[in-house]
């Protein structure tokens, strides 16, 4: 092989060393043909030795190329002050004057052709933004108030001379492009890119983005956005759109709507709001403006709504606060910090009118109702009138994370969204099962003694299996080991107010509900736990958080012990040994068939975990105390009663 041949040419422009094949610069396509022979050489091309070509750093010794004005390594100057620091040779220096000359004038030629004239080059990454970018979208340099000020003037003078544009289909044009360069490389996307798109997407498409969010996520407040600036609920996914919103846990396919990631998605509220929507629309122009008709569901507005940012704070301090037990063998997950939500005391001073409509928008109307009317709660009028102590069913979601959505809005007033307690609840069992299953297998042979069936060992392994993969897939609904399991995460007790027996859809009896009574945290020390429980309704096999409204002095409030007909509600997953009776008889409605005796030992069990009182009239009742509120949560009720608070006045 001709020895001729290893001999690489270096471009005039940009001094890459190529090939003798290559006819053209690899890198800035200067034809071979512009090769100036520096060294009097007539037959061949300049032999590239790097050693005697590159000039050495000074301060670090590094090799730098002639067209390296700093050192790639120290950022030292090629020339300093006092003249020192090698240089390369008086061809060389010339030909880096040439590539100098030529890359700045081919820059500027390619920007004065292919630049629009609502844009600007950025001088440091060549990147084309737009004119009302202050900095580089790419590496967030700042251009200089001179290059700024003969852009405006440049874009003057073409507005002047009658040109016309469309910024809207240049804006798209952009959008797909960035977004198809994207998705070659990646398909989830970082925060730093997903700003950079958000710099360059319409303004219609970004409301678009955040509504589809909402509608995975359940939130309301950015698809009543979309849908009071675009008002279409026709339109669907694209496909760039779908990668753009894919995440670790979430797939979207293109073509789907608003309507089909609600239902995808279990978010029932915001199906209703898009069917009214689409019924408002339907109406005649005259009746256009007009509200939802009031058969359709009411647009539920919780706090969290009114204040998602606050929201979401609080539920990164309640994934903080959650901590793992390590000092014994008990390693089950609990909260740190003690917090019960009730409702403002400033509902109290609303009007009649104002006190309706906030009802409206935080309850549970067809749990409150049925709650009622089965005599779960405020029964007494002695507890609801004289102690002010009436309880209301708060709305959340209806998929399988109702329970700990209910537990999350008794304690800290927002839902359960990313998983945080479902986490916890799945931990706990898997790791404390040998805590866990022993009391649960007791407890489950006393019902099925009762109910004059018995199981195997193996029976039991398997029906503890699926509870624990229950417990870990979200969405799925639990059962009543994850409500005791709930209590010893929380660390104190839970009251559950439900009917008492499984209905279908035409009123038939189907089952017992076994989920009402009182489940306390056994298996913690007393002195771990607190005393004050919170209340969850069950109806319709969905859990409800039961809050009340703050009393004057912050006076706690009354939860009573006994259901409307005085029987004490059972406390679940009691031993033998605890209630001191050989075995614990289950009347046909699942309450405890209690003698006597068995009554006081109870009470004195329930009056050892819970903080109780006895009404003038006879009641037992447990007292709910409200310390001071998280200044979090504080300013969550704030911002949510301010708006209210302003109907109301005027």
């Amino acid at each position: 092989m001709n020895n001729d041949d290893n001999f690489k040419w270096a471009c005039t422009a940009c001094s890459y060393a190529n090939w003798p094949l290559a006819r053209k610069c690899v890198v800035c396509k200067t034809p071979k043909d512009a090769f100036v022979d520096v060294e009097g050489l007539k037959h061949k091309p300049e032999v590239i030795q790097p050693p005697s070509v590159k000039w050495s750093c000074r301060i670090c010794t590094f090799d730098n190329w002639p067209a390296s004005l700093k050192c790639t390594m120290c950022q030292t100057s090629k020339e300093d002050e006092t003249g020192q620091g090698s240089r390369v040779e008086g061809a060389c220096a010339a030909s880096t004057a040439v590539t100098r000359q030529s890359r700045r004038s081919r820059k500027q030629k390619n920007s004065q052709e292919v630049v629009p004239k609502d844009k600007w080059v950025c001088m440091r990454c060549t990147y084309v933004n737009f004119n009302k970018s202050k900095k580089c979208v790419m590496c967030q340099m700042t251009p200089s108030a001179t290059y700024l000020r003969q852009l405006s003037n440049s874009s003057a003078s073409s507005t002047e001379s009658g040109e016309s544009r469309r910024p809207g289909r240049i804006i798209e044009k952009c959008t797909r492009s960035d977004r198809r360069r994207v998705d070659r490389k990646r398909c989830v996307y970082d925060s730093d890119r997903k700003k950079q798109i958000r710099n360059v997407i319409l303004q219609e498409d970004w409301i678009w983005i955040n509504a589809c969010i909402g509608a995975i996520e359940g939130d309301v407040v950015p698809v009543e956005t979309y849908l009071q600036a675009v008002g279409s609920i026709t339109r669907s996914l694209s496909l760039e759109e779908c990668r753009l919103l894919a995440t670790d846990g979430v797939s979207l396919d293109p073509g789907q709507t608003l309507g089909h990631l609600a239902v995808r998605f279990s978010n029932p509220n915001i199906a209703v709001l898009i069917c009214g929507y689409q019924q408002q629309m339907a109406r005649p122009s005259s009746t256009a403006a007009a509200t939802v008709s009031p058969t359709a569901p009411a647009l539920k507005r919780m706090p969290s709504y009114e204040s998602p940012k606050t929201a979401n704070e609080i539920r990164h301090i309640v994934a903080s606060h959650l901590r793992q037990n390590t000092l014994d063998d008990f390693p089950c997950y609990y909260m740190c910090d003690p917090v019960t939500f009730v409702l403002p005391l400033d509902i109290r001073q609303l009007n009649t009118i104002v006190q309706g409509r906030l009802f409206d928008d935080i309850l549970d109307t067809d749990a409150q109702r049925v709650l009622e009317t089965e005599g779960c709660i405020n029964w007494s009028t002695e507890i609801v009138d004289v102690y002010e102590s009436k309880l209301y069913a708060l709305w959340n979601r209806s998929a399988g994370d109702c329970l700990l959505d209910a537990g999350l809005q008794g304690t800290w007033g927002v839902n359960d969204r990313d998983g945080s307690l479902r986490k916890a609840l799945s931990v706990s069992l898997n790791l404390a099962t040998d805590k866990f299953y022993p009391r649960w297998r007791e407890y489950e042979r006393m019902y099925a003694a009762h109910m004059h069936y018995t199981l195997s060992e193996p029976q039991w392994n398997t029906t503890w299996k699926k509870l624990l993969k229950l417990a870990e897939q979200p969405g799925k609904s639990l059962e009543q080991s994850h409500v005791f399991c709930l209590a010893h995460i929380l660390r104190r007790p839970i009251i559950v107010y439900g009917v008492k027996y499984v209905h279908n859809q035409t009123g038939e009896v189907l089952d017992y509900a076994r989920f009402e009574g009182i489940y306390l945290p056994l298996l913690w020390d007393i002195n771990f736990c607190i005393k004050s429980p919170i209340v969850l309704g069950y109806t319709r096999g969905h859990f409800s958080a039961l809050v009340g409204v703050q009393r004057e002095g912050n006076e706690g409030l009354l939860l009573p012990l006994v259901d409307s007909q005085s029987r004490p509600l059972l406390a679940h997953f009691i031993t033998e040994r605890e209630v001191g009776c050989c075995s614990l008889s289950l009347s046909l409605s699942l309450s405890l068939s209690l003698t006597v005796p068995q009554v006081g030992l109870q009470d004195d069990l329930i009056r050892e975990w819970l903080e109780t009182r006895v009404t003038p009239a006879g009641t037992l009742c447990a007292v709910q105390t409200v310390a001071s509120c998280n200044i979090m949560l504080q300013h969550l009720l704030d911002a949510w009663i301010l708006k209210y608070r302003k109907t109301s006045t005027t």
